[in-house]
């Protein structure tokens, strides 16, 4: 029997069928290298890749939390699990933090098993501290494993994959690195600059079939809990990290395992497991104010703006420098854009966004009622939020002009409806106009 999870990609929920059923995802004939696979996590990839068809190069210098050697063998007991299990695997010690050190770790796959499909950039070290007590070599140690590693390995098999048309990195960023920590400065730092590595390779990779994704675990293996300071224990509300995540190596390897698949045809994205739950994450620029044309703003100018500035409604997810830049000079409203935030914000119960995303004199005419401006409809959603959860699924959007309409399955109070709604939007991307009726 196949297990199955929700994978949360964008809000499109998607149910995708891990460790075997209806997907049928295989890596027969495939080559993968896991770095930092002798314990943890990344002996779980490994060996659920081993399972499933691939060969496997597993790499681990053999160290304690801090990045130092401590005399222990772990990849050699991975690569002994997989084989006696009837798998392909090879250990490599080689240092990912050297240039020569990631050429070596690429060498053996291509010496033993003549190819690189699939990179999981998993080496990590961790030197806590706050940022007063940060030294040059905390700092060198863990850039050099996590970011410079992540590099020196990616490179070459870059080389390998460019020249077969085929490949799929996965590198291990963290929510530190996102989103930040107290008491994780150079891991943040280091992490922040690998989901900068992952945006740029998948960029360039894309025209050779080569995908890139970045990776947010969370789980309570010995390795993650030994690495966590009092600091930054305290920084994520002084919560026992293993009770925040019971030991799920094998549910994030579920994600992982898809990730680099064929089956996966996404890249230039973030994806996190955390405690059986599954989302994704994403940097997004806001639409913005623009200035007169030809005028410089004052900085009076920009607080007056300010809010305009902040408002997520209709958010752009740019796949480039380029795609960003363009926007800088496009202009005119995204009609798609506004009408996802407010669907995006009904779902989530998020009341103060749906200000944002309607204009100040917005019209506003649904079942029950008619409200003018973004105070009205933020008040009325408010009451509504505190009774019950819409959970509105929209169907295709249909865009013409400033005009948008859809039709949307709505589940409210326990009833289900049909309804058609429609948007008008305004310049500035928000809704100047909503009406909604029945269409059941």
């Amino acid at each position: 029997m196949s297990r199955k999870i929700k994978l949360i990609i964008r809000g499109d929920c998607r149910t995708i069928a891990f460790l075997g059923g209806a997907m049928g995802i295989d890596f027969t004939d495939r080559v993968a290298i896991v770095t930092g696979a002798g314990n943890g996590l990344g002996a779980s990839y490994a060996r659920a890749l081993a399972a499933r068809g691939a060969a496997v190069v597993v790499n681990d210098l053999g160290t304690s939390v801090d990045g130092s050697r401590d005399g222990s063998h772990p990849a050699d007991r991975v690569v002994a699990d997989i084989i006696a299990a009837g798998g392909r695997a090879v250990a490599n010690v080689d240092s990912v933090a050297t240039p020569d050190g990631g050429r070596a770790v690429v060498d053996t796959a291509i010496k033993e098993f003549g190819r690189v499909d699939i990179v999981i950039n998993n080496a990590g070290n961790r030197r806590n501290a706050p940022i007063g007590e940060i030294t040059p070599d905390d700092l060198e140690s863990v850039l050099a494993v996590h970011l410079k590693g992540a590099l020196y390995v990616s490179q070459p098999a870059f080389a390998v994959m460019k020249e077969q048309g085929y490949g799929r990195f996965l590198f291990t960023s963290s929510s530190a690195g996102l989103f930040g920590n107290a008491g994780q400065i150079s891991y943040a730092a280091a992490k922040a600059g690998v989901f900068g590595l992952s945006q740029a390779l998948a960029v360039e990779g894309a025209p050779n079939g080569i995908l890139s994704n970045v990776l947010l675990p969370m789980a309570g293996t010995s390795r993650a809990l030994a690495g966590m300071s009092a600091q930054a224990t305290a920084a994520i509300g002084g919560i026992d990290p293993a009770t925040v995540h019971a030991d799920d190596a094998e549910m994030v390897g579920a994600l992982v395992t898809y990730l680099v698949s064929e089956r996966c045809t996404h890249t230039h994205e973030v994806f996190a497991a955390a405690a059986g739950r599954y989302y994704s994450a994403f940097v997004a620029t806001t639409r913005g104010w623009r200035s007169p044309t030809g005028a410089v703003p004052t900085p009076e100018d920009i607080a007056a703006h300010l809010a305009e500035i902040r408002s997520r409604a209709g958010y752009t997810v740019p796949d480039s420098l380029g795609a960003d830049i363009e926007a800088n000079h496009g202009d005119g409203a995204d009609p798609y854009s506004a009408v996802r935030g407010y669907f995006d914000a009904v779902r989530r119960k998020d009341a103060d966004t749906l200000y944002d995303v309607f204009t100040e004199d917005a019209d506003f005419d649904v079942p029950g009622a008619r409200l003018t401006g973004n105070h009205a409809v933020r008040d009325f959603y408010r009451g509504v939020f505190e009774r019950s959860t819409p959970l509105p699924t929209p169907g295709p959007l249909m865009a013409d002009g400033d005009q948008v309409a859809v039709r949307i399955a709505l589940h409210l109070d326990g009833a289900d409806y049909r309804m058609a709604d429609f948007f008008t939007i305004a310049p500035d991307g928000r809704i100047s106009r909503m009406h909604a009726y029945r269409a059941d």
